[in-house]
C-alpha cells in the first residue's frame, strides 16, 4: 500500500512575488523569494494554525534571492547551537546570516568581501567527525570556490567565523555549473551540475575529480556549452550511497539515480506510460523538475516540478509511493482563478519525525511545498496519530 499524505495547513501570498527556495531546520521552515526576503515559519506550532500569525520576516537584498542553503550545529565543546544560512542574490552576491540556540532576536550578518562575486548556488558541508567544515558556491564563470569553514565559541554567547580558500573546482570550467549538492557523509564529496548536461562528482579535500556522469541524450555540438538536458537538480541520499539528478528533458523531467561509491547508473524514476495520470511515459514528470529531497532514512524520495504534481518515490522498487497535485484552489484567503493559476511546484523538502508541532508530528514524517502561486503547503504522512 502506498503512502498517502494529508494537507495540514498552508500560507496563501507568503511572499510578494515568486518563491524559489526553501530549507527545514529544526526551528523554522525558511522560504525566499524573488522579492528579497526571507520568511521563517515556525515549525512548532499546533497542527491547526494560521502560518502567517507566527512568521518571521527578514529582508535580505532588494534584487532577489534565488537560493538558500543552512547550515546546523551545536559547537564541538560548546553548548552554543548555530544556525548559519548563505542566501544567494540575482546580483552574483552571497549573504551570510547566523542566530543562536534557535532564538532569531540573535540573528547577525557575517560580512566577507570575498562573497560580492558572480556567485550561483551555496552549500555547506558539515563533518560528521568535526574535523573540517567546508562552503562551497558555483560560480558563473564555470568554476566553484571551496572554503574552510570555521566556527568558533567566543563564550560570551557569541561565535566567530571564518572563511578560508582552499581552492577551485573546475574540471568542466567551460559550462555554467547551475546545481550543487554536498554529501552528508564523511567521505567528503560535492556534485555539480552543469548546463551541458554533465554532473561531476569532487573530493572536497583535493578538489579532484572522481566521476563523470553524463547524460545519456547529451546534445553538444561544436563549441556549444548546453544540452537540452540540464541537471536542474542533483541531491545525495542521506548515507552519502546515492546521488539523485533530475534533468530537463524537452519539456519534461527525468530522474536518474546514480551510485556514488562505483559510480555507475543504477536505474531512473518513471511514470508507467499505461497510467492515466501520466501525461509522458518514461519520465518521472510531464515538465520541469524543480525539487528534490530525499527522507530522513534515505528510503524515498520526493520530487516536484512544473507539472504541479509532487511525487514520492520507493527506492527499493522504484515506484511512485504517493501523487499530490497542487492547485490555486488548494490556498485559503486567495483569489481562485484556475485560468491563470500558477501552482508550479517550485521547490519540496521532507520534513523529519519530531521536528512539526501537532498531531502525529513526532512519528510521521511531513512535506513541506513551495510554488509559484506564492503558496506554501505543508502536509504530514496519514497514519501513527
Amino acid at each position: 500500500m502506498g503512502k498517502q499524505y494529508i494537507s495540514t495547513v498552508n500560507a496563501a501570498q507568503a511572499h510578494k512575488s515568486d518563491i524559489v527556495g526553501l530549507s527545514v531546520t529544526d526551528k523554522f521552515t525558511i522560504s525566499v523569494s524573488s522579492d528579497g526576503t526571507a520568511h521563517f515559519w515556525d515549525n512548532q506550532q499546533k497542527e491547526a494554525h494560521n502560518p502567517t500569525d507566527f512568521v518571521i520576516k527578514k529582508f535580505i537584498n532588494k534584487v532577489g534571492l534565488h537560493h538558500i542553503a543552512t547550515y546546523e550545529n551545536v559547537l564541538p565543546d560548546s553548548t552554543i547551537k548555530v544556525v548559519l544560512i548563505a542566501f544567494a542574490s540575482f546580483d552574483g552576491s552571497i549573504t551570510l546570516n547566523y542566530y543562536l540556540n534557535d532564538d532569531i532576536t540573535t540573528w547577525k550578518e557575517f560580512e566577507d568581501a570575498d562573497l560580492k562575486k558572480q556567485y550561483w548556488a551555496p552549500g555547506f558541508y558539515k563533518d560528521p567527525e568535526s574535523k573540517q567544515d567546508y562552503f562551497v558556491i558555483t560560480k558563473s564563470n564555470g568554476a566553484s570556490d571551496v572554503f574552510n569553514l570555521n566556527i568558533k565559541d567566543n563564550s560570551k554567547s557569541d561565535i566567530s567565523i571564518s572563511l578560508e580558500k582552499v581552492g577551485e573546482l573546475n574540471a568542466n570550467k567551460s559550462a555554467f555549473p547551475n546545481a550543487l549538492a554536498i554529501s552528508p557523509t564523511s567521505d567528503k564529496k560535492v556534485a555539480v551540475g552543469y548546463t551541458n548536461g554533465e554532473v561531476y562528482i569532487y573530493d572536497l579535500e583535493s578538489l579532484k575529480p572522481i566521476y563523470t556522469f553524463h547524460s545519456s541524450d547529451l546534445q553538444v555540438s561544436g563549441a556549444s556549452t548546453t544540452s537540452a538536458s540540464i541537471p536542474r537538480v542533483i541531491e545525495f541520499s542521506p548515507g552519502g550511497t546515492l546521488l539523485a539528478v533530475a534533468r530537463d528533458n524537452q519539456s519534461s523531467g527525468s530522474i536518474t539515480l546514480y551510485d556514488v561509491k562505483f559510480g555507475e547508473n543504477v536505474g531512473t524514476l518513471t511514470t508507467p506510460s499505461h497510467s492515466s495520470k501520466a501525461a509522458v511515459g518514461g519520465f518521472a514528470h510531464s515538465g520541469w523538475i524543480m525539487g528534490l529531497s530525499f527522507d530522513e532514512a534515505g528510503e524515498n524520495l520526493v520530487s516536484c516540478g512544473f507539472d504541479k504534481c509532487i511525487r514520492v518515490w520507493n527506492l527499493e522498487t522504484r515506484e511512485r509511493e504517493a501523487t499530490i497535485t497542487i492547485s490555486i484552489t488548494d490556498l485559503e484567503d486567495t483569489e481562485h482563478n484556475e485560468q491563470y493559476d500558477k501552482s508550479v511546484a517550485s521547490g519540496v523538502s521532507f520534513i523529519k519525525k519530531g521536528i512539526r508541532g501537532g498531531a502525529g508530528g513526532d512519528k510521521n514524517e511531513g512535506l513541506c511545498v513551495i510554488s509559484f502561486d506564492r503558496g506554501i503547503r505543508w502536509y504530514r504522512e496519514a497514519g501513527g496519530v
